[in-house]
């Protein structure tokens, strides 16, 4: 596996990391109701796919986390569902560095050939 797919699969692992953190915290807090605590624990388990499949030469895993957090960029840059939740808002802006290197590792020149190669 080239490096840069294994920094972005660290890095991916690392967001979702932070993510599930910071809803235990909003969880903790009374920020969120056991329904959206469950819901937000779901959803981060299933993108615990998309690193794992990234790093076994899945291209539609690629391209799958490439959408998911384009749409996520723009429902945040809406601002929907921050009112409450000030802190989430601040650190998914301040993720937003690790998002453009992440995906900047999963779609350079080399790490696209690697995706092509056989398995």
């Amino acid at each position: 596996m080239p490096m840069g797919i294994r920094q972005a699969v660290i890095a991916i692992w690392a967001t979702l990391a932070i993510d599930a953190l910071l809803a235990l915290y909003e969880k903790l807090t009374g920020h969120a109701t056991d329904g959206e605590f469950t819901f937000a624990l779901i959803l981060y388990s299933l993108l615990c796919i998309l690193p794992y499949k990234i790093s076994n030469k899945s291209n539609a895993a690629r391209y799958a986390y490439l959408i998911i957090t384009i749409a996520s960029a723009l429902i945040m840059l809406g601002g929907v569902g921050y009112e409450k939740m000030k802190l989430e808002y601040v650190i998914s802006i301040s993720l937003i560095p690790v998002e453009i290197f992440i995906l900047y590792r999963l779609f350079q020149k080399g790490t696209s050939d690697w995706f092509r190669k056989e398995k």
